[in-house]
């Protein structure tokens, strides 16, 4: 099993910007990418896969909130949070 201090998590400068202000959502989000990582009570994340131009993201709300993350494996799993913010602009500032 993964914990949370196995895990880098890596945050894009608007990312951090939004963490800094939503410090809750980012421990339930820590809390929830290792869940999904360790595929333990997944049904209790609100957790989708992003298609077309995101493909290779995913996103986990949180509230009103949608987290774009993307996770590497390797010795280390690494997750890469490209965007985070309100569920109405998330996906239209995100880049990819």
């Amino acid at each position: 099993m993964i914990s949370i201090e196995d895990i880098k998590f890596y945050y894009k400068k608007d990312a951090e910007k939004f963490f800094r202000k939503h410090e809750a959502v980012r421990q339930t989000f820590k809390v929830d990418v290792v869940k999904v990582i360790n595929r333990d009570h997944t049904e209790q994340v609100n957790v989708k896969p992003l298609q077309g131009r995101f493909k290779g993201y995913s996103r986990i709300a949180i509230g009103g909130y949608r987290i774009i993350y993307k996770i590497e494996n390797g010795e280390i799993i690494v997750v890469d949070v490209a965007y985070a913010g309100s569920r109405g602009d998330v996906y239209k500032r995100f880049q990819g």
